[in-house]
């Protein structure tokens, strides 16, 4: 009799759940892929959008999702259209040029990539009232850059790069459409996140490759800059799971997702060498040519407001974190 019951309430819960339609922007990405494979594992009908020419779907069918979400056209396909067109419950914005370094050198896309798509998002669901659709803008800490004490919702909106600026544009208008049209639109502040499906341009997945190229005899050397800048990294799936968890709160709003646990970078390259048996300090040079033009030495947050809306907080840190990632852990 319990098993029946069982049975019946998992039949109703896969049901509801295939009811429900997930709408992603970004879907390619680190974020997005996992975002999708989170949604797909719990039997939501899930759309990707692709706003870009070059496609790449390794993260897709890396995580073997790609036959099992939409894949939609965003250059082809109006973004009216394609809200219309899925009849989505929930919106993730995580589109857009998301390196801080490539940011300074394209300046127009940072901006546009990050802001443009947004605004038709918010601006169709303001003009056809579609008030119960939820969207989730992905922010992020750059935003906060210049502020030397740790950060929580409130704090200023201070950036030093044109990543920080795209994304801080980008929170202000969630938080203008929020409370003048009452759109339940939240800010996902972002701060760093880390995984394998990481692009080998971001520093944690560059120091995993390289050294294991030095373990190989295949290099003998890693070119790094500032080695004492200090972020709070966190493991991305755990941030996705945050992320589904904060859009089905009823009240929109802006959350800070982080650990709270600061880690300097030069301690995590030489946990990494450490993790080798090796000696970081034999294979590692500093250039000063990879410094960034507007360095920060550190960034940090307060996530207590997530964890008193979510009643959850993250539990995997930065050793952790290395150790998924040397060992490909998705």
């Amino acid at each position: 009799m319990i098993g029946e019951i069982q049975q019946k309430k998992q039949a109703m819960f896969i049901k509801k759940s295939q009811n429900k339609k997930i709408l992603i922007y970004g879907v390619t990405g680190q974020d997005g892929s996992l975002l999708a494979r989170e949604y797909v594992k719990n039997n939501f009908k899930v759309f990707g959008v692709l706003t870009t020419k070059k496609r790449n779907y390794k993260n897709l069918k890396t995580l073997k999702i790609f036959n099992k979400i939409k894949i939609l056209d965003g250059l082809k396909i109006s973004t009216k259209n394609i809200i219309q067109k899925t009849k989505c419950n929930y919106i993730f914005f995580l589109s857009g040029l998301a390196s801080v370094t490539k940011s300074d050198a394209k300046r127009f896309e940072s901006i546009t990539s990050n802001n443009k798509i947004l605004i038709e998002i918010l601006e169709f669901i303001r003009e056809k009232n579609l008030k119960k659709i939820k969207i989730l803008n992905a922010s992020s800490s750059e935003i906060y850059a210049r502020n030397r004490n740790t950060n929580n919702e409130k704090s200023e909106i201070n950036p030093a790069s044109y990543y920080g600026l795209a994304k801080s544009i980008s929170t202000e208008i969630v938080r203008a459409y929020r409370s003048q049209f009452g759109i339940k639109v939240f800010n996902a502040i972002l701060f760093n996140h880390e995984s394998p499906l990481r692009p080998s341009e971001y520093v944690i997945q560059k120091i995993i490759q390289k050294s294991k190229k030095i373990i190989s005899k295949k290099n003998n050397k890693l070119s790094l800059g500032n080695l004492d800048v200090s972020r709070d990294w966190g493991w991305a799936k755990e941030y996705v799971y945050i992320m589904t968890k904060l859009i089905k709160l009823s009240q929109a709003d802006d959350y800070i997702i982080s650990t709270n646990q600061n880690k300097k970078l030069r301690d995590i390259v030489k946990y990494i060498f450490l993790y080798h048996g090796l000696n970081y300090k034999k294979f590692i040079y500093q250039k000063k040519s990879l410094f960034r033009t507007y360095e920060v030495n550190k960034i940090s947050g307060n996530n207590k407001k997530l964890i008193k809306a979510i009643k959850y907080k993250p539990k995997i840190f930065i050793k952790q974190i290395i150790n998924k990632m040397i060992n490909k852990e998705y």
